[in-house]
């Protein structure tokens, strides 16, 4: 077999003969050739002779070379002409799609196109049990663009460029690239506009629901919950020498041996749920490995399960996720949740669900010699509840309900060399109050990451004057600067911080995945790069005099352990068949999290602004009480916020259009989170709703709202109040972001309480805003 530049087919011509007798002419351009990353694939494209009632279509089929069904990436970039095509021109699926495990995606992102891992072109259709099953009418391996308005008869030129994102080259595999000529096909529709609703409406207004009677008794390593008259068993078994487990014993106190650990329980009944705190002691002068599952047995099978907030469509599943470290299961009209509390246990959490079984595992706790650590978890049953009633009652105990400022954006497309005032004026056009820099760059257009910033004083000299600028001409408006701790592309930064680097398990350091190479470090408060970074620090608040400081991917970045570092005395591997300890790891959040604090309090110290990607992985950050976004790639990723801060990012598409941003808005409130810009390189809107938005301090969350203490979002019909019944401004916005002067909202109230009826078509979404 030749290289693969020469492994594809020559050209040929035929005719179909589609349905109702109309034909259509197509070449097959390339029958199988693979890529390795990076590669700029360059094809002639012979477009055969069509006219105005013709359409010109493309069509190919990729995949990226894997063992096994992975996932998948935006690998690709297709143009035409040198035009690119983009999801306007997609015609044989929509955009968006959900993958079996409930993880919702687009094809189209930022300019490239996903491609599926996998081992051949079949797998994400006829694997029943992988969680990254495709619907089969979705095609996940064919693309058909419309690219009719981009050729002509005759010599055109196609160009695929293969990306690479990660460390190691990839293969893509592309086979029947294809140029068809015929009459036109429409692309399917997504989900049609619902009109304003005609019949009764529900009521949301945020209350806090009455205690919950529950009794709860303990005994062994089980505990027997009555709620309601509904008998409830929560066991746990615990991991013993030679691949064995200690299940719970039909009687017995609460103190228990499990081989060489001990545990003790203490179970406490709180108004909503049940506090459990497990304390695990080593008995010997060996370092030990233990694994715990607590499992609760549904009387029937569960309507609905969550893990980690996503909710499971197979009968067998597993979450790990810190930021929403809890299962829930919906078993007629009880609801059940488990959710895990302190460090140790969030960051090593995993969520189960198999058949009428669920519950939370520890997988990974190493207890040192004669060391000893106590797990603390909660039960909560929801009698007449449901998955959101167990958010919101996890929130309230958890204090996580705490305003949210804005309005925020990006800096994307910044204008430079512009006055103070110009500055301002450019925030006050578009409602906006708190905007974040960019990465730093070096002259030549790398990035200069984490202390490569010392090294780029031009960026710093640019980000200085908007930066001063603007805070001058308008205190009120909030400079923020860009924040990553992790990555780093100071010159010669590997060996000057070796110790520090972030390794794999054969001792490599990963690097982020990007076209450039960015290598990654895990600073902490002892190691070098944890002490460089103050310099990076000083260099953004008191250089470039930025008034907030926002941190990217703050929890972890890529790997969420690290190998080769000291131990953060918790976290080993552990052999699943022996239950023999493996190795010891480090988990990054923990080694992270002193130094984390210090730098917070710092900054906070100096009366700046902080903000953050990611949503806490540790309860001792999340009582920070911080301003976290979780980005959209997929709006799945906004079930981490339902336990923290309940603020997603706009990027799940480009916000080219005012109404995409509004697209953004009611997208993040179906599922129970506010909206943050991503970029607003556009012109400014006659009326920009994100200026009617801010503050806003959540109170209830639910499945197309946020009912505030301020305001309250919604992109839902309902009947819409504050529990003291003040009156409210209420703004209606319709699809294309525009202000609704009238018609959807009547105050229904007695007249000394208000309560708004609100009724509006599906893709509307109304902003409440309490008026004293």
């Amino acid at each position: 077999m030749g290289p693969p530049e020469l492994r594809f087919a020559i050209a040929v011509c035929l005719v179909l003969v589609l349905p109702a007798g109309v034909s259509a002419q197509m070449r097959i351009l390339v029958t199988e050739r693979q890529s390795v990353s990076p590669e700029t694939i360059v094809l002639p494209l012979d477009v055969p002779p069509f006219s105005v009632e013709h359409q010109v279509r493309l069509s190919l089929e990729a995949r990226i070379d894997a063992p096994e069904l992975v996932g998948s990436n935006p690998w690709i970039t297709v143009t035409v002409n040198g035009n690119a095509l983009g999801r306007e021109d997609l015609l044989n699926k929509t955009d968006s799609f959900t993958l079996r495990n409930g993880v919702d995606l687009t094809w189209f992102l930022s300019g490239r196109w996903r491609i599926l891992y996998s081992p051949d072109f079949e797998a994400a259709v006829t694997d029943p049990n992988t969680p990254y099953g495709v619907p089969r009418e979705d095609e996940p391996y064919r693309f058909v663009w419309d690219i009719t308005r981009h050729v002509k008869p005759g010599a055109n030129e196609l160009t695929i460029e293969h990306h690479k994102l990660l460390q190691d080259p990839d293969t893509l595999v592309l086979r029947n690239i294809t140029v068809e000529v015929g009459r036109p096909i429409a692309a399917p529709q997504t989900d049609a506009v619902e009109p304003a609703p005609t019949g009764p409406l529900p009521t949301y207004v945020a209350r806090t629901p009455d205690p919950v009677s529950i009794r709860a008794t303990a005994r062994d390593a089980t505990i027997v919950l009555d709620v309601g008259g509904q008998r409830i068993e929560v066991h746990t078994r615990v991991s013993l020498p030679g691949g064995q487990w200690r299940e719970p014993q039909a009687a017995g106190d609460t103190t228990w041996s499990a081989g060489p650990c001990r545990v003790s329980r203490q179970v406490t009944v709180q108004p909503d749920h049940v506090q459990v705190a497990d304390t695990l002691t080593n008995t010997t002068d060996q370092l030990i490995g233990v694994m715990l599952e607590h499992y609760a047995t549904a009387p029937e099978t569960p309507t609905a399960v969550y893990l980690a907030g996503r909710k499971s469509f197979g009968e067998a599943a597993n979450a790990w996720e810190p930021a929403h470290p809890s299962v829930f299961a919906q078993c007629g009209q009880l609801g059940l949740g488990l959710v895990a509390e302190d460090d140790v246990f969030r960051v090593h959490v995993r969520s189960v669900y198999a058949g009428k079984t669920f519950g939370l595992a520890e997988d990974r706790l190493g207890l040192a010699p004669h060391g000893g650590v106590t797990l603390e978890w909660s039960i909560y049953p929801q009698p007449g509840g449901d998955y959101w009633s167990f958010v919101n009652a996890v929130r309230r105990n958890w204090g996580v309900n705490f305003t949210i400022p804005g309005a925020f954006i990006f800096a994307h497309k910044w204008p430079v060399g512009l006055t103070g005032e110009q500055y301002a004026a450019w925030m006050h056009e578009r409602g906006l109050r708190y905007i974040c820099g960019g990465i730093a760059q070096y002259p030549d257009g790398m990035y200069a990451h984490g202390t490569g910033i010392l090294f780029a004083p031009e960026f710093v000299a640019r980000e200085r004057h908007w930066s001063r600028a603007m805070a001058a001409a308008d205190p009120d408006l909030v400079p923020i600067a860009y924040f990553h701790a992790q990555c780093c592309t100071e010159p010669d930064c590997r060996t000057k911080y070796a110790d520090s680097r972030l390794l794999d398990a054969e001792g490599r350091q990963i690097d982020y995945p990007h076209s450039q190479t960015v290598p990654l470090f895990v600073p902490t408060e002892s190691n070098s790069y944890g002490q460089a970074l103050w310099k990076y620090l000083q260099c953004l608040t008191d250089d470039i005099g930025a008034k907030g400081i926002y941190w990217d991917e703050m929890s972890y970045s890529v790997a969420r352990y690290a190998y080769g570092l000291p131990w953060d005395g918790y976290t080993v591997s552990i052999n699943r068949e022996t239950h023999q300890v493996e190795g010891q790891l480090t988990s990054v959040p923990l080694a992270m999290q002193p130094l984390a604090l210090k730098i917070v309090d710092t900054i906070q110290s100096k009366g700046l602004f902080f903000m953050a990607n990611t949503q806490a992985h540790t309860r001792t950050m999340m009582r920070k009480r911080l301003v976290r976004f979780v980005e959209t790639g997929t709006y799945s990723a906004l079930a981490d916020t339902h336990l923290g801060c309940p603020l997603g990012l706009g990027n799940h598409s480009d916000e080219a259009t005012h109404a995409e941003s509004a697209e953004h808005v009611r997208e993040l409130l179906k599922r129970g989170a506010v909206y943050y810009g991503h970029y607003y390189s556009r012109d400014p809107a006659p009326w920009n709703f994100t200026s009617v938005m801010f503050p806003i301090t959540p109170e209830q969350i639910g499945p197309g709202y946020v009912l505030g203490r301020e305001r309250i979002h919604t992109a839902v019909s309902g009947r819409f109040g504050f529990p003291d019944g003040a009156a409210a401004e209420v703004h209606v916005v319709d699809a294309e972001g525009q202000r609704v002067s009238s018609g959807m909202v009547t105050d229904v109230g007695d007249g000394l309480r208000h309560l708004y009826e609100i009724r509006m078509p599906s893709d509307h979404f109304a902003i409440l805003v309490r008026q004293e």
